[in-house]
C-alpha cells in the first residue's frame, strides 16, 4: 500500500466513492438495490482500514470486512458482489491509500470466507424450517390421528410445527394421537422434549389421549416432571401396546 499526495477524504467522501463503485461493479439489479444499504454499513469498514492498513494491524479490518460480506449475504446478494465489495472499498480508500495486490487477495479471502459462512448458516437454516415443517401427521382412523416425527431439530424449528398439530387436533374432533419419536435423532434436547411435552399436555387438554411411542426413558422422566403424564398420555414401546 502506497500513501499518495492527496489528502485525507472524509467518510462521506469514501461512502460516496464506494456507493458509485459498487453500483458500477454490481452486474443483478438486486445487487445494485443494495448499493445504499451495503455503503451505510461499510462506512466504519473504511474507517478501520484506512487506518490499519497503514500500520499492518489488519484484524480489526478484517473482522468489519467479514460482517459486512455476511451481511450482503444475508440481505441476499449474489456470490460475486464478496468481489464486488473488495474492489467497493479498494476505489473508496484510492484518494489517500493504494491497495497492493497482496493485500486486495487477503480482503478478498475474509471477503469471501464471511459471504460463504453466512450463506451456509441461512441455507441451512432455511433447510431446518424446511424439514420441520413438513413432518408427516395422517389420520390412522376416525378420531385417531398418527404424527411421525424424524430427522434432526431443535425446538425453535419444531415447535411452531407441534403448536399447528395441536390446532389440527381441535379442529378435528380428534380424540387420540399417536406420537411416534422413534426417527427422531437421539438424544433429544431439554428444549425439544419440552416442547413434545407441552404438546401432549395441549393435547391432554383438549381431552385427546395420546400414545407417545419411541420416547427415551429421559423424556418419559420429564414428561412425569412437568405432570404431562397425569393427564390421558401413554408411553408405549411398539404400535401394538397402542391398541
Amino acid at each position: 500500500m502506497t500513501p499518495t499526495e492527496e489528502p485525507p477524504v472524509s467518510n462521506a467522501s469514501m461512502r460516496a466513492r464506494f456507493a458509485a463503485a459498487y453500483t458500477a461493479q454490481a452486474r443483478f439489479k438486486e445487487d445494485v438495490q443494495l448499493a445504499g444499504a451495503l455503503a451505510r454499513e461499510a462506512e466504519p469498514v473504511l474507517e478501520v482500514l484506512a487506518i490499519s492498513l497503514q500500520s499492518g494491524a489488519l484484524h480489526e479490518g478484517y473482522a468489519l470486512l467479514t460482517l459486512l460480506a455476511r451481511h450482503a449475504a444475508s440481505l441476499g446478494a449474489t456470490p460475486g458482489i464478496a468481489l464486488t465489495l473488495v474492489d467497493a472499498i479498494a476505489a473508496a480508500l484510492e484518494p489517500t491509500l493504494i491497495i497492493d495486490r497482496r493485500q486486495r487477495d487477503e480482503l478478498t479471502v475474509v471477503a469471501l470466507e464471511g459471504y460463504c459462512a453466512a450463506r451456509d448458516e441461512r441455507s441451512t437454516r432455511l433447510l431446518r424450517e424446511t424439514a420441520a415443517e413438513h413432518q408427516v401427521a395422517v389420520q390412522l382412523a376416525p378420531g385417531c390421528v398418527g404424527i411421525f416425527l424424524a430427522g434432526s431439530h431443535d425446538e425453535s424449528d419444531l415447535g411452531p410445527t407441534l403448536e399447528r398439530f395441536a390446532r389440527d387436533l381441535l379442529y378435528a374432533g380428534t380424540r387420540s394421537c399417536l406420537l411416534d419419536l422413534t426417527r427422531l435423532e437421539k438424544p433429544i434436547g431439554e428444549d425439544l422434549a419440552r416442547a413434545l411435552g407441552r404438546f401432549c399436555g395441549q393435547a391432554a387438554t383438549l381431552g385427546v389421549c395420546s400414545f407417545v411411542l419411541g420416547a427415551p426413558p429421559t423424556l418419559c422422566d420429564q414428561f412425569t416432571r412437568w405432570e404431562v403424564s397425569g393427564g390421558p398420555v401413554l408411553m408405549v414401546d411398539d404400535p401394538v401396546h397402542a391398541r
